[in-house]
């Protein structure tokens, strides 16, 4: 479950931001839209008032010549040819002198009173019909031309787009619907898009940033795409993570099932072929994959800190195995466990050896705990201390792959060593040419002097063999002699051996 979290996460984190893209996509592109739709109505409003421009200079000339029955019929005509236009009238000293309309009629209400504004937007009270117009007015000598635009074609440009538009003059507005009214001045996300040409603008509401209809109407496909994707997204992270993490759940859990089990590789006299000991070997018993070599699993335990439970739990069944066949081993038959420089700092360390050792109480068993170098050893005097205590109390302490880690000689000094291990990267040198056992002289000699005893690993041809004997190394290990096997394996091995052949490690020194 712990590793399903990130992967979910990572798919949810994806899609709510491919969500907040997709979402801001479509507000600026409704942004866009409306500001569009705006400025394409104010282009088209402008060309309707250009026709009133165009009117009020024929008004204009006919105020000149004094407003004759011609003038007048001349006016008609003018109204009648521009589409948009319902009337033109011209007032001089505050009184309509004549019209567009048949019988020199007006349709606004008293039109002297009109305030002397350029354009203006009058309410349907103000007219006759009841229905509001636009009013385009131009000052004339003694008096104005006074031009009115229908309502119904400015609803059709306002109408003619999606977005809710309306048209402002002097703080009043025009709506789809035809009303005219105050330019509401509490909704601050209102939006004017100007006219370059005459005093009005176009009024249009942004849209909300975030609006689930909108994003479920236009956006459905892409929210399908981003879900897909971020899934797709969470299944490969889940296996790319799982790659480092699954491996150590699975160690974990068979740590619990009790998966890991103990190997026995025999510890041989080289001169007698006399068994003294075994060195205890940890093997993953997967259900799948077999058995898992230490060197593909010991790593990651040491990492993630299970080697201790791993330890702890491969001593637990070392007991359980050896106790029974105690009677058939020497008193003196050693048995080698190998212990991290992690499980060694731990404050239960010293209890889970000691525990170690009360399983095998009551017949002399030699318990070796064989120290690895891949990790500093004298970094923490804690770890001195506590494996010098052991030592103390009848544990016999191994150095083991000496000479291939952090502290060669200064754990020599500082640990109470009773033997080193010689890795098996030194024996696999010897060989039949000159100086091929230089670096292993030097590491016998070191041991001799120091009265150590050695234990060498990996040891594989009659000529390695040879070359120990003459040296004076009695106790070796490798395949030469045999290869780690499991407990009904090793049974079989002890139960070959005469009786013998099998003796207590003797206190000799090389």
């Amino acid at each position: 479950m712990r590793n399903a979290f990130i992967p979910i996460l990572s798919a949810v984190f994806l899609f709510l931001v491919g969500m907040l893209t997709i979402n801001w996509q479509l507000w600026h592109m409704a942004t866009l839209n409306s500001a569009g739709a705006a400025r394409s109505s104010t282009f088209k409003i402008d060309a309707i008032l250009n026709e009133a421009v165009n009117a009020a200079d024929t008004a204009q000339h006919v105020a000149a010549q004094g407003c004759t029955s011609g003038g007048q019929l001349e006016l008609g005509t003018e109204a009648a040819l521009k589409p948009h236009l319902r009337a033109i009238m011209i007032e001089q000293g505050g009184t309509i002198m004549c019209t567009s309309l048949p019988g020199n009629g007006v349709l606004i209400i008293h039109p002297e009173t009109l305030p002397d504004e350029k354009l203006m937007l009058l309410a349907g009270n103000r007219l006759i019909n009841g229905v509001p117009v636009l009013v385009f007015q131009r000052p004339i000598p003694g008096g104005r031309v006074i031009i009115s635009v229908s309502d119904a074609h400015l609803r059709d440009v306002i109408a003619g787009t999606s977005e809710n538009l309306a048209l402002v003059v002097n703080k009043q507005q025009l709506t789809r619907t035809g009303d005219v009214s105050p330019l509401p001045t509490s909704q601050p996300s209102t939006t004017l898009a100007s006219s370059a040409l005459f005093p009005f603008s176009m009024a249009w509401q942004a849209p909300v940033f975030f609006d689930m209809t909108r994003l479920v109407q236009q956006g459905w496909s892409l929210m399908l795409l981003v879900f897909i994707l971020s899934v797709a997204v969470g299944i490969l992270w889940r296996r790319y993570a799982g790659k480092s993490t699954s491996f150590e759940e699975d160690l974990r859990k068979a740590i619990i099932r009790g998966d890991i089990v103990p190997f026995y590789q025999p510890i041989m006299n080289g001169k007698t072929g006399g068994l003294y000991g075994v060195e205890v070997l940890a093997r993953w018993k997967h259900p799948k994959s077999g058995y898992i070599p230490p060197d593909v699993f010991i790593p990651i335990a040491e990492r993630s800190g299970l080697i201790i439970p791993l330890t702890k739990g491969l001593m637990e069944k070392v007991v359980s195995q050896l106790k029974p066949l105690l009677p058939k081993l020497p008193d003196g038959f050693h048995i080698g466990v190998n212990i991290s420089a992690r499980h060694i700092n731990s404050p239960t360390f010293i209890g889970d050896c000691n525990t170690f050792g009360q399983g095998f109480k009551g017949k002399k068993i030699k318990l070796v705990l064989e120290v690895t170098e891949r990790e500093p050893l004298l970094d923490n005097p804690e770890l001195i201390e506590n494996l010098n205590t052991l030592h103390n109390s009848g544990f016999v302490i191994a150095l083991d792959d000496f000479g291939t880690g952090y502290s060669g000689l200064s754990c020599l000094d500082a640990l109470a060593i009773d033997y080193i291990k010689i890795d098996k990267s030194f024996v696999s040198r010897v060989s039949e040419q000159k100086d091929s056992t230089i670096l292993l002289d030097c590491v016998i000699e070191i041991a001799k002097k120091l009265s150590l005893s050695i234990v060498a690993e990996g040891v594989e041809t009659k000529e390695q063999l040879e070359y120990l004997n003459r040296n004076q190394i009695n106790l070796l290990q490798g395949y030469y002699f045999g290869k780690p096997v499991s407990y009904v394996e090793f049974i079989k091995f002890l139960l070959s051996k005469p009786k013998e052949d099998i003796r207590a490690y003797e206190e000799e020194k090389v």
